[in-house]
């Protein structure tokens, strides 16, 4: 059994890190790092992670951070075949391009249409937050997931990005993405880790 220990703080972005621990069904430690309290500034944080951000995983004392590398991590490692395709599989690009587009791309959209930034600079750098959409929801058109009617990992590393964005409104409305996210938000696995990073306590008065 291997020792796998995710640091990890309530109302952040550690519930991709929740998420992908929840749907393999593994036994592992948190260690809380509450942003909020600035953990993730002390120094014995910043020598796991120096850029002081969550969520980490550690598995046999190895250290990864980033999400999509966490995912990939963790599904390569007790998912292979299942959560991550096997690497002589067709799916295997398409799945590590949207393992990358969730942060490369969906989050720099997020973050200019957030700031409302100029469009010319966007359009040079990355795409558009509706273009994200667009991308999306083409994609999803006549299946169920982002490599068709298998759920894998990159639908968690996206799911955990397109679901903090719905939240806070900063993605344009599409039918097909309400539909998606309605899937992700049906899994179990989801609605544990999202219980984890959101408990009620945080939207109690």
């Amino acid at each position: 059994m291997s020792d796998i220990v995710l640091y990890a703080s309530k109302a952040s972005r550690s519930l991709a890190g929740y998420w992908m621990l929840e749907e393999l069904g593994i036994p592992y430690q948190v260690v809380d790092v509450d942003l909020r309290e600035r953990k993730n500034l002390e120094p014995e944080f910043l020598k796991i992670n120096p850029s002081g951000r969550v969520p980490v995983v550690s598995v046999d004392g190895i250290v990864t951070s980033e999400r999509p590398a966490i995912c990939a991590l963790l599904a390569d490692r007790f998912g292979y075949g299942s959560l991550a395709p096997e690497i002589g599989c067709k799916d295997r690009g398409p799945y590590l391009k949207w393992l990358v587009y969730s942060t490369a791309v969906i989050d720099p959209a997020i973050a200019v249409r957030a700031s409302n930034l100029d469009e010319p600079l966007q359009q040079t750098t990355w795409d558009t937050a509706q273009d994200v959409v667009d991308i999306l929801s083409q994609t999803l058109v006549g299946q169920s997931w982002l490599l068709g009617d298998r759920f894998t990992a990159a639908d968690v590393a996206v799911g955990s990005v397109i679901s903090m964005a719905r939240f806070n409104n900063l993605l344009p409305e599409s039918e097909a993405l309400n539909e998606y996210c309605k899937r992700l938000k049906g899994r179990a696995a989801f609605q544990q880790a999202e219980r984890l990073t959101w408990p009620p306590e945080l939207f109690t008065p």
